[in-house]
């Protein structure tokens, strides 16, 4: 995935990510890691904050369809 991250607590940048399922599209930091041989590592970082200390207390957005 990328390198070893150090995870302490849920930020509100990670919380975001975590809300968008780690999908860059929408996110603050998208624009600033294009064109640049860096990548962003918060996906990495809201695995290994899930798997350390578990999910962040926020309700996640749902996507009602009709059938």
């Amino acid at each position: 995935m990328g390198r070893a991250v150090a995870v302490r607590r849920w930020t509100v940048t990670a919380v975001d990510c975590y809300k968008r399922g780690c999908n860059c599209e929408g996110c603050y930091y998208k624009d600033f890691f294009s064109g640049s041989s860096q990548k962003c590592q918060m996906k990495a970082s809201v695995l290994e904050l899930v798997r350390t200390i578990g999910t962040p207390d926020v309700e996640l957005q749902q996507f009602l369809t009709e059938e």
